[in-house]
């Protein structure tokens, strides 16, 4: 069997907790940098009007910014204002006297009289952290749906009522196709959407009942003849039921399977 000549598609990269913990993160840099902007605007502005009371009046030319001013307004201000737009920071619906008051622990951490975190702060902690996983979540596409669709709209592959997703590589003999009450020979190959082989989920002419196979790769047999090969897309709902998930398989990925059906057995008299 010649799995190299049917390669699976590359899937959307798969995101987890890692991103709700980025999520988090750059939420809070986002309020750092807030602070760190209106910190640095009041002693600007002392010193540009002491710069205007103390200057001669002939002399109009106003005195040249200085470069730490224009880093504090300048490109530190505009990503500060991108991360919050990014991040969705108005969402958290925090008033000003809960900004004013979370800046005030930022700084005195800042200068070594750190509040500690009861278990007040320990609870707004963790409704904080939901209320992001929830907005990534609504952001986020799901990655088997956004895999499927990268199949149809760039391979070609068709998709069943059931969900299940195929193209057809190579046509059979013609002839009958198996139902579910058959016993066929096949050889199947099954990998992750990243291409790692699962060797667990691979067999080379082996006798099996179609009932016995999972239920997207015997819904994928049934579409050939003898003779025929397929690529064989397998959502999560017809793999595994999710109390007999495999541990070395990523909970609730697409499988992808080669296929190739080699005969239907006689039916028993």
């Amino acid at each position: 069997m010649k799995t190299s000549s049917a390669p699976v598609s590359s899937a959307p990269p798969w995101r987890g907790l890692a991103l709700v913990l980025l999520g988090v993160n750059v939420l809070l840099l986002t309020l750092v940098l807030v602070m760190m902007a209106r910190r640095n605007r009041a002693p600007e502005s002392a010193a540009l009007e002491l710069s205007s009371t103390v200057a001669p009046k002939s002399t109009p030319t106003p005195a040249a910014a200085t470069p730490a001013t224009v880093v504090a307004r300048g490109p530190y201000a505009a990503l500060g204002s991108y991360m919050a737009e990014n991040n969705r920071i108005p969402d958290l619906g925090w008033t000003e006297q809960q900004f004013t008051e979370f800046l005030a622990g930022f700084r005195s951490s800042y200068e070594g009289r750190g509040v500690p975190l009861d278990d007040d702060a320990k609870q707004l902690r963790d409704e904080i952290s939901q209320r992001v996983q929830k907005m990534l979540a609504v952001e986020q596409p799901d990655p088997a749906e956004e895999y499927f669709r990268i199949l149809r709209e760039k391979e070609g592959v068709q998709q069943t009522a059931s969900g299940l997703h195929y193209r057809v590589t190579e046509e059979g003999y013609g002839g009958p196709h198996p139902t579910a009450a058959d016993t066929v020979v096949i050889s199947f190959a099954g990998r992750l959407p990243d291409g790692t082989e699962l060797r667990n989920f691979s067999r080379a002419r082996v006798r099996m009942a179609v009932k016995d196979l999972l239920p997207g790769l015997a819904e994928g047999v049934q579409l050939l003849s003898v003779g025929g090969k397929a690529l064989v897309y397998v959502p999560p709902t017809l793999a595994f039921p999710a109390q007999q998930w495999p541990a070395d398989i990523p909970r609730g990925v697409p499988l992808a399977f080669f296929v190739e059906l080699h005969e239907i057995a006689p039916k028993a008299k």
